[in-house]
């Protein structure tokens, strides 16, 4: 059953109250997944710096498999191709 719905003249200050913290724990919520999300995004950079600063020395001695495409080092290749793939959604 659903809570009954309120109006400006019926609602009571422990159904305010009831209402202010429902919101807020939801507000609390995405500030924790926007944080989240800013660190996944930052961890990514980070990883992606990284395989271009192991591409540009794989290339400065001359090792690599395909100069043309500029991946170079296979780790690199890899674990672009890993960010490249499609991620499941959570639920949660």
């Amino acid at each position: 059953m659903t809570a009954p719905r309120h109006t400006a003249d019926s609602i009571t200050d422990d159904a305010l109250d009831e209402l202010y913290a429902n919101a807020s724990k939801g507000w609390r919520r995405g500030d924790d997944w926007k944080a989240r999300a800013v660190a996944a995004e930052a961890a990514v950079a980070r990883l992606t710096a990284w395989c271009d600063e192991l591409d540009a020395t794989a290339r400065s001695i001359g090792i690599g498999k395909d100069e043309n495409s500029g991946i170079v080092h296979p780790v690199a290749a890899n674990i672009r191709a890993k960010l490249a793939e499609p991620k499941e959604q959570s639920s949660t």
